[in-house]
């Protein structure tokens, strides 16, 4: 059977609660910047939920990681899709594979037993739509090539991998044997920088990721900025062209910058009352990814992907509904 999509990522359940401005000031004397994607330890995170659940009640739970979320996205959509990851026989891990099987996303993950949890990710979101991330990756940080399906990489018209993954040895060892694995049988190959965060403390290993070939490169426009090292945007782009084939940097509510590999081409974004940020970027990667597979030109790509995000924006956590998903398909058509 052949496949839109393959992807690798770190399997993460969100656990979210919507916080006021005010408890910004205990996140940074915890050394938690507000807008930032911070990983700790298990105990770190188990006291940090203790505190939210006390100011501001139980969270809501939610299947998420980045990659997923833009998987996620892009099977609802339409597209056939595969995603490899590691989980714990735990009750979240359960909650994680039957959430991808729900979302008709395939997958070959058996639960594993371990010390360690399957991942959690505290999202806290402040009244101005910002969110601020503290992830505890678990088991997912030992995903390794043994987790890959080379069968789907293979039968895939892309493989796309979450920056992410370069934060733990193992992973990173499993998107480079991904990658091969796609050049090998003229898979295609997408990455997303992930976070501003990872850029600065994992850019030899990114660079390294990236230079065995990326044809489409996902970016925000901070990670531009960090990963080329250039203060302007429009500098960071020209950095960018020399990196990946073709790139797509979103621009929040102003919309994205794309290169087709010719040209430059601003889209404009979509009118949204944004009320939670989490999970835009992932469903503008999958939503992109969805319209390439179904032989759709770049910009075309990029409006759905605005559009789609817009609509990400309205709602809280980092998934829409199968509903949802539908009307967005409609509305643009």
């Amino acid at each position: 059977m052949k496949l839109d999509i393959s992807s690798l990522g770190n399997a993460i359940v969100d656990v979210q609660f919507s916080i006021e401005e005010d408890f910004v000031s205990k996140l940074e004397k915890m050394s938690i910047p507000k807008g930032s994607m911070t990983l700790i330890e298990a105990e770190e995170q188990s006291n940090l939920i203790k505190l939210l659940m006390a100011e501001y009640g139980n969270s809501k739970l939610s299947c998420g990681g980045a990659a997923t979320n833009s998987i996620v996205a892009a099977s609802n959509f339409g597209s056939k899709c595969h995603f490899s990851c590691r989980v714990k026989n735990d009750d979240l891990g359960i909650f994680y594979l039957e959430d991808l099987e729900k979302n008709n996303v395939l997958h070959s993950t058996k639960v594993s037993e371990s010390d360690l949890s399957t991942g959690k990710s505290v999202i806290m979101i402040t009244p101005d739509a910002e969110r601020t991330m503290c992830t505890y990756l678990g088991v997912s940080n030992l995903l390794s090539s043994d987790d890959l399906d080379k069968s789907a990489i293979r039968d895939s018209q892309y493989l796309f991998l979450e920056g992410y993954l370069v934060a733990s040895e193992s992973a990173l060892e499993a998107c480079f044997e991904a990658s091969k694995v796609a050049k090998e049988s003229g898979t295609k190959i997408a990455i997303s920088l992930s976070a501003e965060a990872i850029i600065n403390a994992f850019r030899d290993q990114l660079n390294s990721l990236i230079k065995l070939g990326c044809d489409i490169l996902f970016c925000n426009e901070s990670e531009a900025r960090a990963f080329s090292q250039c203060e302007d945007v429009f500098e960071a782009e020209k950095f960018l062209r020399e990196v990946s084939s073709q790139n797509f940097i979103t621009l929040g509510k102003e919309g994205s910058m794309i290169w087709n590999g010719n040209k430059t081409e601003i889209i404009k974004g979509f009118e949204a009352k944004s009320i939670d940020t989490n999970g835009a970027g992932d469903i503008f990667a999958g939503s992109v990814l969805h319209k390439i597979c179904k032989g759709k030109d770049l910009k075309t790509a990029a409006k759905f992907g605005c559009y789609a995000a817009s609509k990400q924006v309205e709602k809280f956590g980092p998934r829409l509904t199968e509903s949802e998903y539908r009307k967005i398909k409609e509305e643009f058509s």
